[in-house]
């Protein structure tokens, strides 16, 4: 897990460190000042060669279609479009260990010359077509693993490509994005069938019970060509999880993400959509249970109070506070974060002081 993680000149943040961490952390501030930016530096930082990752969080913040051109494709990942200037995104684990991760952009290049004979090298390997410039990931960490990842633009012709190449780095843990504006209930399903496959589903009936105790047992049917959990709660018959509600709809995509992310990270945007306030406290109860069962680590972003309050109710009554709340303020002009502990927050929580 992460002790401290800093972001500079990324997105809307010149220079943001985020420390102490905990197990969960709940990430809570005004309209944009840069929730889901975190979020989005995070799931690059635990994917250092995979720059496709770079693209999808475009995809997920509605951006698909975009020029090729590097500048318009990958130019707004850095602060106020700054090019020049790399992102760095750096974490320290409970270990001492430290990972960087650097990305800048890179210029047109010169094609390679190649022998007529030889056949174009295009997929796992430098390419032999023109670049038009792209995106750099150069990663290293404290045990000496480092590894150099490109996305970039290539131009054959009158065909113009997106290329990847990715580094070969050791198994790094694994990372989960959750958000609330795409739903993927066959993933779900996948998911779940994973971990019914080594004897662990019992740990996401667990969770669910906390908010549904009528709850029975989950399983995954397939009906018109399209596989869906469906749960027991005692009717007769297997319920399709979205007759159950858009809640327990909600609970499960987190619970399974968690689930499927041992020892790893997970992000979950917006995490009281959804959700009713009145159930916001057992849905806390069931992200611990979860995510201490898998070691896993857990960021969310939060507008509401009644979700900051619950969740510290939930971690109290749960006998181990691994929670931390981290409010982000503009200051100058900056980004900064304050963090609060368990006892910082319940003096917010008495004094109604405003922690969102």
């Amino acid at each position: 897990m992460y002790q401290s993680f800093r972001i500079k000149n990324f997105r809307c943040f010149r220079d943001l460190t985020l420390e102490p961490l905990a197990r969960v952390n709940l990430i809570a501030g005004m309209n944009n000042v840069g929730k889901t930016a975190l979020l989005e530096a995070l799931f690059l930082h635990i994917g250092p060669n995979n720059p496709d990752l770079s693209l999808r969080i475009n995809a997920i913040r509605g951006i698909e279609r975009l020029p090729m051109d590097a500048e318009e494709i990958w130019g707004w990942l850095f602060f106020r479009k700054n090019t020049k200037e790399a992102i760095e995104l750096t974490s320290v684990g409970q270990d001492g260990e430290q990972r960087t991760l650097r990305i800048r952009l890179e210029g047109p290049q010169e094609s390679e010359i190649i022998s007529p004979v030889a056949p174009p090298r295009i997929e796992g390997s430098l390419t032999t077509l023109s670049r038009h410039g792209g995106l750099v990931m150069e990663y290293g960490d404290s045990s000496g693993q480092i590894g150099t990842s490109r996305a970039f633009i290539t131009i054959d012709g009158t065909e113009t490509k997106l290329q990847i190449e990715r580094a070969r780095l050791a198994p790094l843990p694994v990372g989960v994005f959750s958000t609330t504006r795409q739903r993927f209930p066959r993933e779900d399903a996948e998911r779940f069938s994973s971990l019914e496959r080594v004897g662990r589903e019992r740990e996401v009936l667990n969770a669910l019970q906390i908010l549904e105790p009528h709850l029975r047992r989950l399983a995954v049917l397939t009906i018109g060509g399209m596989s869906m959990i469906h749960g027991d709660i005692g009717i007769g018959e297997l319920v399709p999880l979205p007759i159950m509600g858009e809640g327990m709809v909600r609970l499960v995509s987190v619970v399974l993400a968690i689930a499927n992310a041992p020892h790893g990270t997970v992000l979950i945007d917006e995490i009281e959509n959804g959700l009713h306030y009145s159930v916001m406290m057992d849905v806390w109860k069931a992200i611990a249970y979860a995510a201490r069962q898998a070691d896993a680590q857990v960021f969310a972003t939060t507008h509401s109070w009644e979700c900051i309050q619950a969740a510290h109710l939930a971690f109290e009554s749960t006998g181990t506070y691994d929670f931390c709340l981290h409010r982000l303020d503009r200051l100058d002009g900056d980004i900064q974060a304050v963090t609060y502990d368990q006892a910082k927050l319940g003096t917010a929580i008495m004094t109604d002081l405003e922690v969102r």
